[in-house]
């Protein structure tokens, strides 16, 4: 804009502040509108899931926004304001339900939400209205909880973390202890907010990167001078802070909780991102268990596994839905042979969906939703029959090697014109995304716009004005100058390329990141 505005011609004029926040305002929403129409008609073919969240803005006013989001990416609708309104189950659901009026029942898979008691009530009061619009908690939140499960339930885990985020404070509240540290350390010390995911993991690992750098300066002239310096309290403090970093055993009990953890941390990481995960998340989440089951076996906590699984199988079940089993079940990488026979985490064999009874019980669930009679219910059970046994064009050498390499969304496209019915299902199903965290970005949008408390911004120009960024940010990702320009990525994490999911799969699902 910078660049424009200088080569703009000498007699320019610029338009009037009114004009700007109002007609023309209109005028770039309405553009933004039209550009989205691509995206928009993908719902029809794809589907897509209503994403919603809850916020306060700088004001206080409490906010809900709505964004629908599918494979082509999330774009925004709109935020309401809830002022003066109860939040309960009934008027979220009311709220959801208008939205989905809006879009087309026909054209919406899923409501995704947070986990609380609300949404949860009125992803109830949507199933009545619409029996095949599937309600999801989310489920980067329900990972999040097994962390805390894990912290609340462990002492040894909740105390490293407690003496670990100790020495970060500790730091990060002395301003020459903290100057020291740095003169020995490239990495910063992460102060990590209770909001974030996955807060545990993120704070130990930091620390342990950083494990030399403390340990250097706790013995430096200068850190000794400084404690010396201080109160009684901050010697004490300090002192305590430099008996752990000392301490060789709180080390250990670092490096063994990042060991356990690292699975559940990356596949928070995984189901975070946006984009088509529907398919992949069920058999991601057994190779998560399996892996901390492989970590645990060779550590010194290995006597309470049985429990962590516990925690996990518990969570796992609250969350488990229809659509996760019938999403495991239409992707065609789980029933290639080579996979089936790769080793899988935890020391188990890996099945075909059609061999997991609970897989099967759970699509069967979904068709009972999805089918509008019995006979289309025998189809989509026939159909699926056809594609599980590999008959017809599904037994064909290019389906079959397609299978192992070829994204499910373009699988289902090229091979499934013999089982209509079911290929219909399939490419909607497989095109939705896992977690709401969609929704939760476009607050940091919402932030930015409002964020003093005397701006007059009132709520419906502060939606316009997300509304045209949000959706040009989603717009420019399609463009060649967004893969290839100066102006590349430009958006940073959010615009990030997700990986070809068959391929990752094809990978053994947790590569090493670093």
């Amino acid at each position: 804009m910078t660049n424009a505005l200088k080569n703009a011609p000498k007699d320019y004029k610029h338009p009037s502040y009114d004009r700007a926040r109002t007609s023309l305002l209109d005028d770039c929403r309405r553009d933004v509108e039209k550009q989205c129409i691509p995206i928009s008609e993908t719902w029809t073919r794809q589907g897509t899931s209503i994403v919603s969240d809850g916020w306060s803005n700088i004001k206080n006013k409490p906010l809900i926004n709505v964004i629908a989001s599918n494979s082509r990416g999330s774009m925004f609708l709109y935020a309401e304001v809830f002022s003066g309104v109860e939040k309960s189950g009934k008027t979220i659901a009311d709220f959801l339900l208008k939205a989905i009026d809006e879009i087309g029942p026909s054209n919406v898979i899923q409501v995704i939400t947070d986990n609380a008691a609300n949404c949860k009530a009125a992803g109830r009061e949507i199933e009545k209205v619409h029996k095949h619009i599937f309600w999801s908690p989310c489920v980067v939140h329900t990972l999040n909880l097994m962390f805390k499960d894990f912290a609340a339930t462990f002492p040894w885990m909740e105390s490293t973390y407690t003496r670990g985020k100790a020495i970060v404070k500790y730091f990060k509240n002395h301003d020459r202890a903290h100057d020291i540290f740095r003169n020995h350390s490239g990495l910063e010390l992460l102060k990590v907010a209770k909001t974030r995911f996955g807060s545990h993991f993120i704070l130990l690992r930091r620390l342990s990167k950083c494990r030399e750098a403390l340990a250097t300066t706790i013995v430096v002239r200068a850190w000794k001078e400084w404690i010396k310096s201080g109160d009684e309290r901050a010697r004490e403090v300090g002192m305590e802070v430099a008996a752990t970093i000392a301490n060789e055993e709180f080390w250990d009990e670092v490096d063994n909780i990042l060991a356990i953890t690292k699975p559940l941390y990356y596949m928070i990481k995984f189901s975070d991102g946006e984009g088509q995960k529907m398919g992949e998340i069920y058999e991601k989440m057994d190779c998560m268990i399996g892996e901390i089951g492989d970590v645990m076996n060779h550590n010194k906590h290995h006597a309470d596994y049985e429990k962590m699984k516990e925690i996990m199988i518990k969570r796992w079940e609250k969350m488990n839905l229809p659509m996760h089993c019938l999403g495991f079940a239409l992707n065609p990488f789980y029933y290639d042979v080579n996979y089936l026979k790769s080793p899988a985490p935890g020391g188990e064999s890996r099945r075909a969906p059609n061999c997991d009874r609970e897989v099967v019980q759970g699509v069967l669930d979904a068709f009972d939703r999805v089918g509008e009679d019995q006979e289309e219910k025998r189809v989509f059970r026939r159909q699926l029959s056809k594609f599980q046994g590999k008959e017809g064009i599904f037994g064909t050498l290019a389906a079959r090697i397609d299978a192992q390499s070829m994204d499910p969304i373009s699988w289902w496209s090229t091979y499934g014109a013999e089982t209509p019915e079911l290929s219909n299902i399939a490419l909607k199903v497989l095109s939705q995304p896992i977690s709401s965290s969609s929704a939760e970005r476009v607050w940091s949008t919402y932030s930015y716009i409002h964020n003093v408390k005397r701006n007059r911004l009132n709520s419906m120009r502060a939606d316009k004005l997300v509304y045209v960024h949000s959706n040009i940010r989603l717009i420019s990702r399609f463009t060649k100058s967004y893969k290839d320009g100066p102006y590349r990525k430009w958006d940073g994490n959010e615009g990030q390329e997700e990986e070809n999911s068959a391929q990752a799969s094809k990978r053994q699902r947790y590569p090493e990141y670093f």
